[in-house]
């Protein structure tokens, strides 16, 4: 059998129905499938702003009709180019597994030396520009003071090219299209192309509790015509539940903004072992702001309790004493530093532009930036069980190096600093417990063995873990995303 898979003509486009195809054949190798091009509306005129005409299916609408009048047998999108409403007689047929979808922001290396106080920023994403005029200062490494949105048209390696030449400061794009353009997948000519521009730059991976992106970003629609039941039968075979079910929850509540790339409005669903995570924010069309960070987890929900039955109680917090390890030395061929908090980082040491600095959260990320320190990326307060993944964006394969405390019970970490903790005397009274280290979580049990009958949370990554093995799967035990949001939940 032989389908006939239509794309858009940009590099970008191409390597994603490459992509299609190579699934396709992988699961059904008695199908061969043949590629073309077409060129889109939004390909055609570049006079129109972007976020005045992507609701009405500028780069899509032209393909799905191909669809209708039997010229093409499948056609790929990018999943968040896809108007709400389907086009009629069409319908995805399948969802490939989502590539990364946070945004990058990139600089101009002579820009971060220069460190001016007023930044041009290259976007034509309303979602972008709101975000970026709220939220990007307290990630630079220094006082920016006024920032300024510019639209920008064009492919990817035409919008990184721009940037390079001094069209501005610095330009935000989608993770996921870089990805793409630097994979073995793509072709040598884009991938030098882009790499070069990448050197020319410093790059940022904006977190998504403060960014969350374009609904259905990083993740490939493949459309199919309603009558064609052979072509359904073999494209669901390459259909990804998990980001398809991601894809649908962001867009229902893109719908719920107004349904277009002209509402600024960022969603983005992660499903995860412990959960699922949401992250939204932007404005609504009424004016008000909307901004969502919560976990979906699953089990039942904790009875409340008195703030004399919780540990800790807020001025129970941040009581740890922490002492630095004189003998904490950075190693010499350590490319990247995933850095538990910011005081992990010795005050003596600054990471150079070579080096990739990854934060734990958006705090130690801020704390890192007022000591004008480059962050490259966070976990988003999710764990270490959250991969970088920037191997492609930094141009060779990273040697990570984890800076954490001496008893954080992994064997390749850096310990720069010690940590003790002085546990109350009435623990055993307690019943509702948020734990941050697994090693004061164990010295608790040990104290008091009754406590593991009592209800025991943290947040996702280390500490979750060491929970989980050391309690077994029936104990009272949940993940929330932060202490503050476990606080608001069970406090009564």
């Amino acid at each position: 059998m032989v389908l006939r898979l239509l794309s858009r003509a940009s590099d970008l486009a191409t390597l994603q129905a490459r992509l299609v195809a190579a699934a396709i054949r992988a699961r059904r190798p008695d199908v061969d499938v043949t590629l073309a091009t077409q060129a889109s509306e939004g390909d055609r005129d570049r006079r129109v702003a972007l976020w005045e005409a992507a609701d009405k299916g500028l780069f899509t609408t032209d393909l799905s009709q191909a669809l209708v009048d039997g010229r093409a047998d499948l056609v790929v999108h990018s999943w968040k180019d896809l108007p709400i409403a389907s086009h009629p007689g069409t319908r995805v047929g399948a969802t490939l597994e989502r590539a990364d979808p946070r945004d990058v922001l990139l600089v101009r290396r002579e820009v971060v030396t220069a460190r001016p106080t007023a930044l041009t920023i290259l976007t034509s994403s309303p979602r972008r520009a709101w975000q970026i005029e709220r939220s990007l200062t307290p990630l630079l490494p220094w006082p920016v003071a006024t920032i300024d949105t510019v639209a920008v048209r064009g492919n990817i390696p035409t919008r990184v090219a721009k940037l390079v030449r001094g069209d501005g400061d610095a330009l935000v794009v989608a993770k996921a299209a870089l990805d793409r353009l630097l994979s073995p997948a793509s072709t040598h000519d884009v991938v030098h192309a882009i790499r070069a521009s990448l050197d020319a730059c410093r790059w940022m991976v904006l977190p998504l509790e403060a960014f969350p992106t374009a609904p259905a970003q990083g993740a490939l629609a493949v459309e199919i015509a309603d009558r064609d039941g052979d072509v359904a039968r073999i494209v669901a075979t390459i259909d990804h539940d998990p980001t398809r079910r991601a894809v649908i929850a962001e867009r229902e509540i893109l719908a719920d903004a107004g349904g277009g790339c002209h509402e600024a409005i960022g969603a983005t669903v992660c499903v995860r072992e412990y959960g699922i995570v949401t992250s939204v924010r932007g404005k609504m069309p009424s004016g008000e702001e909307r901004q969502v960070w919560s976990l979906d987890a699953p089990g039942e929900p904790w009875p409340r309790a008195t703030s004399e039955r919780i540990w800790p109680r807020r001025e129970e917090r941040d009581r740890a004493v922490r002492t630095k390890l004189p003998d904490a030395t950075i190693p010499p061929d350590a490319s990247a530093f995933w850095i538990a908090r910011a005081d992990a980082l010795p005050p003596s040491f600054t990471p150079s532009a070579d080096h990739v600095a990854w934060t734990s959260g958006a705090r130690t990320w801020a704390k890192l930036a007022q000591r004008g320190i480059w962050v490259n990326g966070s976990a988003d307060g999710l764990g270490d069980s959250e991969q970088p993944n920037v191997d492609a964006l930094a141009g060779r394969p990273l040697r990570w190096l984890r800076l954490t405390h001496a008893d954080a019970g992994d064997p390749d970490a850096l310990a720069t600093y010690a940590v003790t903790h002085d546990l109350p005397a009435d623990l055993p009274s307690r019943t509702h417990f948020f734990w941050t280290s697994g090693r004061v979580f164990r010295d608790a049990l040990q104290r008091f063995p009754a406590l593991r009958d009592a209800r025991h949370a943290s947040g996702p990554g280390r500490t979750a873990a060491v929970i989980r093995e050391t309690l077994g799967p029936a104990a009272y035990r949940r993940v929330w995303l932060d202490y503050d949001q476990w606080l608001q939940t069970v406090l009564s």
